[in-house]
């Protein structure tokens, strides 16, 4: 399969499963990391670099996926390059914007 064809189809098939999961980790970081220091715009970029970085790591895994390609599937509806971009994204993100600094209060 060429390097065009697999770009798209993972971007196809990742594309609704990185938007929900990009919607639950913007509510956890409103809800249950938002230090009060932290801007919108600060959201917005842990956000976006967090979609991109998950997307360029699905990607990877679609092509050196070391198994049969029909399993990247989980019943055609999980894609499972996509779960483990956004499982190693995410903390490492939310790490580096300081959403797990533990808030000092007096």
């Amino acid at each position: 399969m060429a390097i065009f064809e697999i770009i798209v189809l993972a971007f196809s098939v990742n594309a609704p499963i990185q938007i929900i999961i990009t919607i639950g980790q913007w509510l956890l970081m409103a809800r249950f990391l938002g230090p009060n220091n932290k801007s919108i715009s600060d959201a917005l970029s842990c956000l976006a670099l967090t979609y991109i970085t998950a997307f360029l790591l699905a990607l990877l895994f679609w092509l050196f996926w070391p198994l049969d390609p029909d399993l990247i599937l989980y019943n055609n509806r999980i894609i499972i390059p996509a779960i483990l971009g956004e499982i190693i994204a995410i903390p490492f993100w939310l790490k580096q914007f300081g959403y797990f600094k533990k808030n000092k209060s007096l």
